[in-house]
C-alpha cells in the first residue's frame, strides 16, 4: 500500500499509553492526600528592624520628633480614647460602690456612662483587628468561635507603631515572649524585665501580672519570685503617669475594652503587693538608648463617671 495508508498502534503501545496515565493519576492523588495530612504552617511576619526615619544619615528632621516611649505611651492615650476613655475601678475607690456588675478585668467607668464600648462592637472589633493582625497572621477566631485575649497583640502593636522594629521588641500575641526575651536582655537592647518587687516602674515601662496557671507562683508577699518566672499566661499594661502614690497603666482586652487603671505604689514607687493582681514582672525601658527619653505625661484627674455595667 501507498506511503500515506494510516496505520494503527500496536494494542501494546495503548496499553503503555493507559500505565503512564495510571501513574500520573497515582501519584497526583497522592500528593493531594499528603497535603491533607500536613496542614501548610502560618505565615510569619519576618522579623525586621524598624526603617529609617530620614532620608539619609546626614539629614535631621526640620520639626521635633517624640521619641519611641513617648510614642507609645500617644499611641495608648488614643487608643483609650476611641474605647470610650474607660477606667477601671479598683476596690476601695467610691465609684465601685454604685454598681456591683463587673467585668473580667473589673467594674469601668465610661467618659459617657450612656455609650460604653465593647470589643465585639464592630467599630471597637475592627480596631482589636487591627492589634492583632499587625503583629501576627495566626487567626483571631479561636476553635469554639470565640475571639482569643488579644491584649499582648495590643502591647507589641504599641511598639510597632512607635517604630520599633522585630529586633527590637517581638512581634507576639503572647506575653510571656517579649518577658522572656528581655530576661536575656543584652547589651544594647531597649528593654529589661526586672524583678517586680524592686524595681520603680516608670512611664513608659510595662508592669505584669501572674494569670491562670502562674498565679500559685506568687508568694505570700503577692509577688511572684523572678527566679520561678516560667511559660504561662500573664497580663502586661504600660505605664502612661505617674505621681506619689500611684501609677497609671492602660491595657488592652481589660474587661473586653482598652482601659486604663490606677495602681497604687509606695513612698519610693514600687508596686504593692495586691491579692488580686500578684505581679510576676516590670519590662523597664533601659538606657542609654533613645527610647530611655520619655517625657512625664501628667496624670487623669479622677472622674465622677458612673459605673457600666
Amino acid at each position: 500500500m501507498s506511503g500515506g495508508t494510516n496505520r494503527r498502534p500496536h494494542p501494546l503501545a495503548r496499553w503503555g499509553t493507559l500505565a503512564r496515565w495510571r501513574a500520573l493519576c497515582i501519584a497526583a492523588l497522592a500528593a493531594t492526600l499528603a497535603g491533607c495530612a500536613t496542614p501548610r504552617p502560618e505565615p510569619r511576619i519576618v522579623e525586621r528592624p524598624a526603617p529609617a526615619l530620614a532620608a539619609s544619615q546626614n539629614v535631621a528632621p526640620a520639626f521635633p520628633v517624640p521619641s519611641a516611649c513617648e510614642r507609645m505611651v500617644f499611641l495608648a492615650r488614643q487608643e483609650w480614647a476611641l474605647f470610650g476613655s474607660p477606667e477601671v475601678a479598683a476596690p476601695g475607690d467610691p465609684l465601685a460602690s454604685r454598681d456591683a456588675s463587673a467585668g473580667a478585668g473589673g467594674r469601668l467607668a465610661f467618659a459617657d456612662p450612656g455609650a460604653p464600648t465593647h470589643e465585639l462592637h464592630p467599630p471597637m472589633l475592627s480596631r482589636v483587628l487591627v492589634y492583632w493582625y499587625g503583629v501576627t497572621r495566626a487567626p483571631i477566631v479561636g476553635t469554639a468561635g470565640e475571639l482569643r485575649p488579644w491584649s499582648a497583640a495590643f502591647v507589641s502593636w504599641l511598639a510597632r507603631g512607635a517604630g520599633l522594629g522585630g529586633d527590637e521588641f517581638p512581634a507576639t500575641v503572647l506575653h510571656w515572649d517579649y518577658i522572656e526575651r528581655f530576661m536575656r536582655a543584652r547589651p544594647n537592647d531597649a528593654f529589661e524585665t526586672r524583678d517586680a518587687a524592686r524595681a520603680v516602674p516608670r512611664v513608659g515601662d510595662l508592669v505584669c501580672q501572674a494569670r491562670e496557671g502562674t498565679a500559685e507562683l506568687a508568694q505570700r508577699s503577692g509577688f511572684v519570685p523572678y527566679g520561678a518566672l516560667r511559660r504561662g499566661a500573664y497580663h502586661c499594661d504600660l505605664v502612661v503617669a505617674a505621681r506619689p502614690g500611684e501609677i497609671q497603666t492602660i491595657g488592652g482586652n481589660v474587661s473586653d475594652v482598652v482601659a486604663m487603671s490606677r495602681v497604687p505604689v509606695d513612698a519610693e514607687g514600687r508596686l504593692l503587693p495586691d491579692p488580686k493582681r500578684p505581679w510576676a514582672a516590670v519590662v523597664a525601658r533601659r538606657g542609654p538608648v533613645p527610647l530611655s527619653a520619655c517625657a512625664p505625661v501628667p496624670p487623669t484627674p479622677t472622674r465622677g463617671a458612673a459605673l457600666a455595667p
